[in-house]
């Protein structure tokens, strides 16, 4: 019952921005930024939002999800969820559990990494705070970053995406917002600007609490964004990046960084005929394997997958594969 009325609310929302839009027209020239961050740019051009269309109730350039996602192809694990769009014809092609409530993982920086495009100079300078260095969390991924560190946006932002660093996560959220909790808020707003209405985010990088949660369909359109950033683009592609920074004695530093992404270390084959552009992984206990990813078939056609909550990596992968797949045939 509960779960009937989630998925009734997300399409009632969906179907009216679709009828009507929650932003009018006349801001098109520019919206002052709301939050008391980053003061690179003092507008933002609403335009250059990938969902700016669906947000003035035009649907063309979004994947609406259908009512019968049971009907999907099923796979052995009945808690998967997962989802393949048809970016350059904005059609679904397969859809299962879109709408219920899941764990993001580290699919949450994509979130994240859209603020920071949308609203910041990437050539900026970045002070890692005591927070950012000691995350406190055992096992987190880390950028191994150090109190006092000094690092350019962008590249805190590329290793960010890349090595799934979350104490850059915390780095880039306090840069912006001054904490993580007034940025969890601009992360909030920012969703529901997209549609992601079923969204809610307390960190800026997706290590688990119970209150940071989302659904498959909405990381879908906070990616379906994020693919007219050619940055984001460039950073995604990385096999392995390599960042200079500075320490807190002014000693140069130089790292390379490994992508979470494992059809790019050749762990996991991509499918003849794809073209794999690069996206998301994430894992944690509660949230399983995720992954989202952005890529294009011998047609140049594009599209987004995303699987949520495999049990195995293997599993993960062998389900993406499978995606990727349709899409050679379609």
């Amino acid at each position: 019952m509960i779960q009937k009325k989630r998925m009734g609310l997300t399409a009632l929302v969906l179907f009216a921005l679709f009828l009507t839009g929650c932003i009018p027209s006349e801001v098109n020239q520019g919206v002052v930024l709301n939050y008391t961050g980053s003061k690179s740019y003092e507008y933002y051009d609403v335009g250059n939002d990938r969902n700016a269309d669906f947000l003035y109730g035009k649907g063309a350039e979004v994947c609406i999800p259908s009512n019968n996602q049971s009907e999907a192809p099923d796979v052995s694990e009945k808690d998967y969820a997962f989802g393949l769009y048809d970016v350059s014809g904005h059609e679904m092609i397969q859809e299962y559990r879109l709408t219920d409530k899941i764990y993001p993982a580290s699919n949450t920086k994509l979130l994240t990494a859209l603020i920071a495009l949308k609203y910041c100079n990437l050539s900026e300078m970045v002070t890692v705070s005591y927070n950012a260095s000691h995350l406190g969390v055992y096992g987190a991924v880390s950028c191994e970053l150090k109190e006092g560190d000094t690092i350019m946006l962008g590249d805190l932002l590329t290793a960010f995406l890349v090595s799934s660093g979350n104490d850059a996560g915390i780095a880039i959220a306090e840069h912006i917002s001054g904490s993580v909790e007034a940025f969890s808020a601009l992360m909030n707003e920012e969703a529901k600007k997209l549609g992601a209405v079923d969204t809610h985010f307390v960190n800026p990088h997706g290590l688990h609490n119970k209150d940071h949660y989302t659904t498959a369909y909405d990381i879908y359109l906070i990616m379906n964004e994020l693919i007219h950033y050619n940055t984001f683009l460039s950073m995604i592609s990385m096999p392995t990046c390599e960042i200079n920074y500075y320490d807190a004695k002014g000693n140069a530093v130089s790292k390379t960084f490994e992508s979470t992404n494992l059809y790019f270390n050749g762990m996991y084959e991509v499918p003849e005929g794809i073209e794999l552009i690069g996206g998301k992984t994430g894992t944690t206990n509660a949230a399983g394997c995720c992954l989202t990813l952005y890529f294009k078939n011998s047609d140049n056609k594009y599209f987004i997958a995303q699987v949520f909550h495999a049990p195995t990596y293997e599993g993960l992968y062998n389900k993406m594969t499978e995606l990727m797949e349709v899409t050679v045939e379609k």
